[in-house]
């Protein structure tokens, strides 16, 4: 009876153990950053980029005084690292995964978490969400950030072709900016400086989750008038645990300060990703203008997952339709 009762409570708490909601911990400081090679590092700001944390410092003078533009063109010919500590517990190593979250990240960059290497980035635009489970230790954990010259990594490329591509923006004999998944305005521009700048420009979150993640949501816009907008809401989840399971998936959209308008469904977790659409249909949608010609209005929607009665795991988006 004994064995019975112990086996059972190991199971119920194995159970409410796996319901527990996602946890974020924002990784927004304190931070320190240095030329890559020099001994001394100083305090960043992220998110934030090395051209503003080198003018906090008095490292650079004001780029946008008089000609200080050619005082600050050295930075963009060298490698940066930035990084940070931060502290987990073995309940947090317990959950069934955990994602480091980088919003943004300018551009060339190798991140090590506890000396192993989990993400080279070589796009500005895009976010980076990445399992780091099997590297997270209980107690404290070091985060290191290696940002390459965007410029150097890029002159082989300038250097084979023989030409030039269009690029009138790009101040610098070797135009290397059609190269680069970057924002082509720190490059130069006829309103602009060029300030090739780089740095953890987004911020960084630390995920944990049981059992399932949002791996994507899309508000998809089938067709759109004043009378109706008729949208398809698209998720894709991943299953975090090995046994199939059964979730239900909310979708809620709402105005800001109106009531949320809600619809569910119940689904079994694929073996890889599940992708679940959800048709909708909102009678004489608010719709989202430009400066000038009306209200830029924008909805709430939200996906949410709901495992043993408790929410698992959710995903937010502002939408203008």
């Amino acid at each position: 009876m004994r064995i019975v009762l112990l086996i059972w409570l190991t199971g119920w708490c194995c159970l409410v153990y796996g319901q527990r909601a996602a946890e974020r911990i924002p990784l927004d400081g304190p931070w320190w950053f240095r030329q890559a090679g020099e001994e001394q590092w100083r305090e960043a700001e992220v998110p934030g980029t090395v051209h503003s944390d080198l003018v906090r410092h008095g490292l650079l003078p004001d780029p946008f005084y008089g000609r200080n533009e050619e005082k600050i063109q050295w930075v963009e010919d060298k490698d940066w690292e930035y990084r940070t500590s931060f502290d987990v517990t073995a309940e947090q190593i317990g959950r069934d995964a955990a994602f480091l979250h980088f919003e943004g990240l300018d551009t060339y960059a190798d991140v090590y978490l506890n000396g192993a290497l989990v993400l080279e980035a070589k796009n500005m635009f895009v976010d980076y969400r990445i399992p780091v489970k099997s590297v997270l230790r209980e107690g404290r954990n070091r985060l290191h950030i290696l940002f390459h010259s965007p410029v150097q990594q890029t002159l082989p490329q300038w250097r084979s072709n023989g030409f030039d591509y269009p690029a009138d923006n790009d101040h610098r004999n070797e135009r290397v900016s059609v190269f680069t998944r970057k924002a082509p305005y720190s490059y130069g521009w006829d309103w602009g400086i060029r300030m090739v700048t780089c740095g953890v420009w987004r911020p960084v979150t630390l995920c944990f989750q049981d059992v399932v993640s949002v791996e994507d949501f899309y508000v998809r816009q089938l067709k759109v008038s004043k009378e109706e907008a008729e949208l398809s809401v698209e998720t894709e989840l991943k299953r975090l645990v090995l046994p199939s399971e059964e979730v239900s998936i909310r979708v809620g959209w709402a105005l800001p300060g109106e009531r949320e308008q809600t619809i569910e469904r119940t689904v079994v977790l694929d073996d890889s990703l599940t992708k679940v659409s959800f048709p909708l249909h909102i009678s004489r949608p608010a719709l989202w203008m430009p400066n000038g010609w009306g209200e830029p209005v924008l909805y709430d929607f939200s996906v949410s997952v709901f495992y043993g009665g408790r929410e698992v795991a959710c995903s937010n988006q502002r939408v203008g339709l």
